[in-house]
């Protein structure tokens, strides 16, 4: 079962990326101009920055300033990815004056709007793409979950992180962050697909935010033309404010 969706993802990413290349809106045709303002990228389960190298171009190509997130390999125990992202928005809204957009794929866009809740001072707006934002390891499908639990659990192992770490039973403050509120001062946006076969769609979806479906699979949401023309009018429509003092 796994080898079967890990195949399909493969191809599903080819496709999604070959229509982009295609597409004039991955060229910024017909996507409305950016006013210069900071994007923070966050990658999800298992990836890297290396991830999100396309969407970093294109946010660059149609008028905004991308930041990475300095995160190698998401893996591990998410309150540091958390801390190490947040002291990255802390920086780039004091550099800039102004309040950062994060972008976070998967667990990439839970990290983000965990941020946010803990320092919506510094966070403009948050778009999750294809994350579990209602309900975390459990938002994850019953076929693939034990898998990433045991890449989870492996990983632990070479670390001092305690078994509950990253699950709904830590007692850290990423968790607290994680179920929080969305908070008034930033904005939510989910994009995800009822074709997701790591995620279960339903738990993507935030009745405070606003939501967009689009079709493809959860690998290839990096990369899906759909995704990046909604990113281009979810940015436009949010007013652009100085970060906090």
């Amino acid at each position: 079962m796994l080898l079967q969706l890990t195949v399909s993802a493969y191809f599903d990413f080819l496709q999604q990326f070959a229509s982009l290349v295609r597409d004039p809106v991955g060229y910024g045709v017909g996507v409305p101009r950016g006013d210069g303002r900071p994007v923070l990228l966050i990658p999800g389960f298992t990836a890297g920055d290396w991830s999100l190298g396309t969407m970093a171009r294109w946010l660059g190509r149609v008028g905004y300033r991308p930041y990475l997130s300095g995160i190698d390999l998401n893996v591990g125990c998410p309150r540091r990815k958390m801390e190490l992202a947040g002291w990255r928005v802390e920086k780039i809204a004091r550099e800039s004056g102004q309040r950062v957009t994060i972008i976070g794929h998967s667990l990439g866009g839970i990290l983000g709007r965990a941020i946010a809740a803990a320092d919506p001072g510094n966070v403009r707006q948050v778009v999750a793409l294809g994350s579990p934002i209602r309900d975390g390891w459990t938002g994850v499908h019953d076929r693939v979950r034990p898998a990433l639990q045991a890449i989870q659990s492996f990983w632990q192992t070479f670390s001092d992180e305690p078994e509950d770490c990253g699950t709904s039973e830590c007692s850290c403050a990423f968790v607290a962050a994680v179920f929080a509120p969305t908070p008034e001062k930033s904005r939510f946006s989910a994009i995800y697909t009822r074709r997701d076969e790591i995620v279960q769609w339903q738990s993507c979806i935030d009745d405070a935010g606003s939501s967009f479906e689009v079709s493809g699979l959860h690998a290839s949401l990096i990369v899906n033309r759909e995704v990046y023309r909604i990113l281009g009018s979810i940015l436009a429509e949010a007013p652009g404010e100085s970060a906090a003092a």
